[in-house]
């Protein structure tokens, strides 16, 4: 596979459990020396259109960090509020190196600088390519979040599990088929009415296709690896990110 380290992603934070975007923080500011930039921006009442442009933001605080233990208290006061996907941020906080990013954070995602991508194979749905590249790798338990938002309502569309081994299929199974019974369900290979009594992995991964927007697959190993794959964020590549160092040689 090919593997590239120069790119980003945006992680919502509404696919973390647990909104830990501050470890996220911390794992990024971990692969890079100090010192390094930190800035907290506030949104003004009227926010120029281009996202990267924060020449008119209000700068709440703006320092040069040149150890953990000054990135530790700043982080342990620091609040910004988690609000839904693809919001409009009122809060940034933004942390760089001699002018290139490290780690952006803002009220609905963490944009993560120097990811590994891995280009999906040619065979074989984006699902198994993914946990083929994820698992070898992987340190269990790895935590696994699944997003269907394309097709479930908001409330419901965010879906948590743990994979003890390598054997995913029997954790989909268990924890995401009965989401082929939702009422929001339509477009799949059976209508409402005609419905199998049991549905199976092939149905779920054709009606929840990972390359359709707002479709996500994330995950978390006990040594805080990422891996992550959808159509949004990471252009239907394997992304990985948080602590890469150990792999992706």
């Amino acid at each position: 596979m090919l593997v590239e380290r120069d790119d980003w992603i945006d992680v919502f934070r509404e696919l973390l459990p647990r909104d830990d975007w501050q470890d996220l923080v911390r794992l990024q500011v971990s692969q890079h020396s100090y010192p390094v930039e930190v800035k907290l921006l506030d949104r003004p009442l009227k926010q120029n259109l281009h996202i990267d442009d924060f020449s008119d933001w209000t700068v709440r605080s703006h320092m040069i960090m040149t150890d953990d233990s000054q990135l530790e208290r700043f982080l342990k006061h620091l609040v910004i509020e988690q609000q839904e996907m693809a919001t409009t941020a009122e809060v940034t906080l933004i942390i760089q190196k001699q002018g290139q990013g490290i780690v952006r954070v803002t009220n609905d995602c963490v944009s993560m600088y120097g990811v590994a991508y891995e280009e999906l194979d040619d065979v074989g749905t984006e699902y198994e390519n993914f946990f083929d590249a994820v698992l070898p790798n992987a340190t269990f338990p790895l935590e696994v979040v699944f997003c269907g938002r394309d097709v479930l309502e908001n409330d419901d569309s965010i879906h948590v599990m743990t994979l003890h081994d390598s054997n995913w299929q029997a954790v989909l199974e268990e924890h995401l088929l009965h989401l082929l019974n939702r009422k929001e369900v339509t477009s799949g290979l059976f209508s409402k009415d005609a419905r199998p009594t049991k549905q199976t992995l092939e149905e779920f991964m054709s009606e929840f296709s990972l390359m359709t927007a707002y479709n996500f697959i994330v995950t978390r190993d006990a040594a805080d690896r990422f891996g992550m794959l959808d159509h949004f964020c990471t252009n239907g590549k394997i992304a990985h990110f948080g602590n890469i160092s150990r792999t992706d040689e």
